[in-house]
């Protein structure tokens, strides 16, 4: 992040609602006939004002690094203050000797008659500082003035926003709660505050929403239903194969003995339906010697499984094992 900075001007014109700062001031040579005049910018070893505030620097040569050469000499600070540029004169080098950051002046003819004439005795270095610290970062120009040491106002290089510097950090707030970076222009910004307000405008469709209290009852309603019917499902399909078994048994197309056999054939829907049509399809049992004895046979489980039956099983994939490992877990 760059650090905030100010230009601070010696000069009395100046709005009164604008933050001040007191600015130094120096006294012009009483010889000024020479064209080239190394005169001092800054005391390094005393930089405070009337109203006591100071400014220090902490590294001269970094000062000079940071300056723009050449810089101008003006009056009363315009080039500053308003959009006159004319020049004076400009200072072409700066140089650190006896604790002060000296500049070279090259005067122009406007400059040397303005001084030869006597229309000015001092001028007034105006400097970039740091906000909030006070450390000179740079030179910016110079002012030829008759009023020095006033109370002048604090500028930066494009017209006063004293007050601006004290609004960019409530600012970047602002940007950082609307999700925006802090490089984002005014009207991005005032555009998120727009749509912001909208979105808290629209009215709520209660049609769309349902109440948590309302939905958890729906659900818990929802799945006792879901349970009911399977339960109703099954105990229709085990009345059918129940129906459909009694029957074949009646018409003597399979045997009293094999009634638990056929019942696991036919566990799902998918079984009855095949079981129904082998039954179509079979012709009854001939007489009664075909039927199982119950008297010699020793339980229904150990009957051996007759041609048919074998059929049977091979139609729905199955075989005498798998039938015995059915009724084994029964």
């Amino acid at each position: 992040m760059k650090t905030q900075t100010y230009i601070t001007l010696n000069n009395s014109n100046h709005n009164a609602n604008d933050e001040t700062i007191t600015a130094l001031c120096h006294k012009l040579p009483t010889n000024m006939q020479a064209k080239q005049l190394w005169l001092p910018m800054i005391n390094l070893n005393n930089m405070q004002g009337k109203d006591g505030r100071s400014w220090t620097v902490d590294d001269p040569q970094q000062v000079i690094a940071n300056t723009d050469l050449p810089f101008q000499l003006d009056i009363d600070h315009a080039s500053e203050l308003t959009t006159n540029t004319v020049a004076s004169g400009w200072f072409e080098e700066l140089k650190v000797k006896n604790n002060q950051i000296l500049a070279r002046l090259e005067l122009n003819s406007m400059g040397q008659q303005a001084i030869n004439d006597k229309q000015y005795k001092f001028y007034s270095p105006a400097f970039v500082v740091a906000k909030g610290s006070n450390k000179i970062i740079k030179i910016k120009s110079v002012g030829l003035t008759n009023q020095p040491n006033l109370d002048v106002p604090a500028l930066n290089n494009e017209g006063n926003k004293s007050t601006q510097t004290n609004q960019e950090q409530p600012m970047e707030q602002l940007l950082a709660l609307l999700g925006l970076s802090k490089d984002a222009s005014e009207e991005v910004a005032i555009n998120a505050v727009k749509a912001l307000q909208d979105k808290a405008n629209q009215q709520i469709d209660l049609n769309a929403y349902v109440p948590t209290a309302t939905h958890e009852q729906t659900v818990v309603a929802l799945n006792a239903v879901q349970a009911e019917l399977a339960e109703i499902k099954t105990a229709k399909h085990n009345e059918a194969v129940e129906v459909a078994i009694n029957k074949a048994i009646a018409n003597k197309k399979i045997a009293p003995a094999d009634k638990e056999f056929y019942t696991s054939c036919c566990a799902s829907g998918e079984g009855l339906a095949d079981f129904n049509k082998f039954i179509d399809s079979k012709a009854p049992i001939i007489g009664e010697s075909n039927l199982p004895n119950a008297d010699k046979a020793p339980n229904a489980s150990e009957t051996a499984l007759n041609s048919e039956q074998k059929g049977l099983l091979g139609q729905l994939g199955l075989s005498a094992e798998d039938l015995k490992e059915v009724k084994d877990d029964k």
